[in-house]
């Protein structure tokens, strides 16, 4: 997902560009309320652990107030980490733990990342996701509730492995035409994109780069984060499961006054094979579109079978960015089209986890939390609703990087493996956040049509945010009672 709501209302047309005076005084706020809540108060915590409070709280107020861009402040944090907690009586010279903040840029997440944005490249330039999006609708045919299947179906597919936004707006790319088969009365229209969202938000529960909360859930837990297969066998059966009651209740609010649904306008949207595109003086060859398949099936095949070979899963995300320029289908100015903003955000969010937990932040934070005689299921549900809450009003990747720490010290007063379960539940709860057009990049994209009001994304993200982190739990719960943990 994107790290910024600025960018996302630019999606949708909306003025809300931050008067720099504006953003001069949510910086100071922000600051102030920091400096008081960490400072003058007398805390049970070492001076690095005040210094990590004040960073986490100013953090959270740059984040929520979006005084600077969501990367702007995880470069921050990362600064002041450096400079409050790295250097002893700031010696520069003596002060060598400085050198740990900066150690989670190398972190194997991130090249799992890379790899992610560059296949997503790939693919966007041989139109190689136009060309799967229009076999997979024209298979399931015109019939409404078969097309609803397909739109979430691919969308679901391609977001697991491609970022959302991308997924989204090649989507609704595919739908236009579909859409002027419509009546613009039939209330299917309203279905046919709200199957773009529900497939856009949730296809990135299921892998590990489907989503940065993913990355810093498996960043945090470490050692004991689960492999690549793993993370898909306990978030996608969670994910499938609210993708079919979503599935039946846009269905059943907007249902079609038409049987059948024309798709031969969808023949008008030509392969990149056959044209040259804007990012391609020449057409794209068929053998490059091959190369592309190719480098997918292999980088899928050997992430998933990592228990078997035992090649990391990072050493394998080299294997696309080795391919994919040694056929030149990515070149050099392709590599300004990687989302940078959202692998800073993700490094900012795992450094400030480390501080946190280093310093004893989060363990101090737990023990303000009256969990006596409270249930850890309570607890674990309170803290999934609360980032899933607050991620409709900022970005999730921030909201996780603030509540995990947190939540993830407290489970963890009950067992290790409840701490495992929290991380999971609180990162996969993020991506229920679909209340408003601004919540997520698809919700924007899609709102752009102008085909829904905000009561259609009030209506489904209300439903998915209260059944979704229920049935995480549940089957989480299900998950660890017979051992598929990996």
């Amino acid at each position: 997902m994107l790290d910024t709501r600025r960018y996302l209302k630019q999606i949708i047309n909306s003025a809300h560009k931050i008067h720099p005076s504006q953003a001069f005084i949510n910086f100071t706020i922000s600051f102030i309320i920091a400096f008081f809540i960490a400072f003058v108060p007398e805390y049970d915590l070492s001076k690095n652990g005040v210094f990590t409070l004040f960073i986490l709280i100013f953090a959270a107020g740059l984040w929520i107030t979006e005084a600077i861009p969501a990367f702007a402040v995880a470069l921050l944090i990362i600064a002041l980490q450096i400079v409050l907690l790295g250097f002893e009586d700031f010696n520069f010279a003596q002060g060598g733990d400085w050198q740990k903040y900066l150690q989670q840029w190398s972190n194997p997440l991130i090249f799992l990342f890379l790899a992610g944005f560059i296949m997503a490249i790939a693919a966007s330039k041989t139109k190689l996701d136009i060309w799967i999006a229009k076999k997979v609708i024209f298979y399931v045919g015109g019939k409404p509730h078969n097309i609803i299947s397909g739109l979430i179906g691919i969308t679901f597919s391609l977001s697991m492995f491609i970022s959302n936004t991308a997924t989204a707006a090649m989507m609704m790319t595919i739908i236009s035409p579909i859409l002027l088969m419509i009546n613009d009365k039939n209330p299917f229209k309203k279905a046919a994109v709200l199957a773009i969202i529900i497939g856009a938000n949730l296809g990135g529960m299921c892998t590990i780069i489907g989503t940065p909360p993913n990355a810093i859930a498996v960043g945090f837990l470490g050692e004991d984060a689960p492999s690549f297969i793993g993370w898909m066998i306990l978030a996608t059966p969670p994910a499938l499961i609210t993708v079919i009651a979503l599935r039946y209740l846009i269905l059943k609010l907007y249902p079609s006054t038409q049987s059948y649904i024309s798709l031969k306008k969808l023949s008008d949207l030509e392969d990149a094979a056959k044209k040259p595109t804007k990012n391609n003086a020449v057409a794209v060859a068929d053998w490059k579109k091959k190369v592309v398949i190719f480098t997918f099936l292999a980088t899928l095949l050997l992430w998933l079978s990592e228990p078997l070979h035992h090649i990391p899963t990072t050493v394998v995300s080299f294997l696309p960015i080795v391919l994919f320029t040694l056929f030149g289908i990515i070149g050099p100015d392709d590599i300004q089209r990687v989302r940078w903003d959202v692998i800073i955000l993700i490094i900012g969010g795992l450094s400030l986890g480390y501080a946190v937990s280093a310093t004893g932040v989060d363990n101090w934070m737990a023990s303000l939390v009256p969990t006596q005689g409270v249930s850890v299921i309570v607890v674990m549900l309170i803290f999934s609703y609360a980032v899933m809450i607050i991620s409709n009003f900022m970005s999730n990747t921030a909201a996780t990087n603030i509540i995990l720490p947190i939540a993830v010290a407290i489970g963890a007063t009950y067992s290790s493996n409840d701490g495992f379960m929290t991380a999971l539940i609180v990162a996969l709860s993020a991506s229920f956040a679909m209340s408003l057009p601004v919540s997520t990049p698809p919700n924007a994209i899609v709102y752009s049509s102008g085909v829904l009001e905000s009561k259609s994304f009030l209506i489904l993200g209300a439903v998915a945010g209260v059944i979704g982190p229920l049935i995480v739990f549940g089957w989480l719960y299900f998950a660890t009672m017979i051992g598929l943990v990996f």
